[in-house]
């Protein structure tokens, strides 16, 4: 399956428009979606995050496995869903970023899209390159996190 890799930085037009990397949309659009489905993230970060419908049917998952009167799945819901945008690409393969979404993250004139696997993420530039600062800091902490998948037994031993 495609994921979203890379890291691109876009100019916004005063309409809030800007255009999605062609790489990312190949993403959405190969899942059959002609546009991206942008939310505030969980975590603390000031970014947008983004992602096309695979990782959007994840999300309901999960959130299917909770109690369906449960205070944590209301709030997950109100964050997820109902803070959610489903942005239609124009012809020049543009979205407009809700203001309410641009403002969460501080962005203004340009938006950097980085790439995270399943989903993306949106940022307002100087944000980002601190970010990938401190990043760069921290990841040699995480490496052991990683583990290799296990070998594929090719002949069904």
């Amino acid at each position: 399956m495609e994921s979203f890799r890379g890291r691109f930085t876009n100019k916004i037009d005063a309409k809030g428009r800007v255009s999605v990397p062609a790489k990312f949309r190949a993403v959405t659009v190969a899942q059959g979606f002609n546009g991206i489905i942008c939310f505030p993230p969980l975590s603390e970060g000031r970014f947008i995050e983004g992602c096309g419908p695979a990782f959007a049917a994840t999300i309901d998952q999960m959130l299917a496995r909770l109690d369906p009167f449960s205070t944590e799945r209301d709030m997950l819901a109100s964050v997820l869903h109902g803070e959610s945008a489903e942005l239609m690409f124009d012809a020049d393969g543009r979205v407009i970023l809700p203001e309410s979404l641009r403002e969460f993250a501080g962005i203004t004139d340009e938006a950097v899209f980085v790439g995270a696997g399943e989903r993306f993420q949106i940022w307002e530039p100087k944000a980002h390159a601190a970010f990938t600062v401190e990043a760069r800091k921290q990841v040699p902490n995480f490496r052991a996190m990683l583990k290799a998948p296990p070998p594929v037994d090719g002949g069904g031993r």
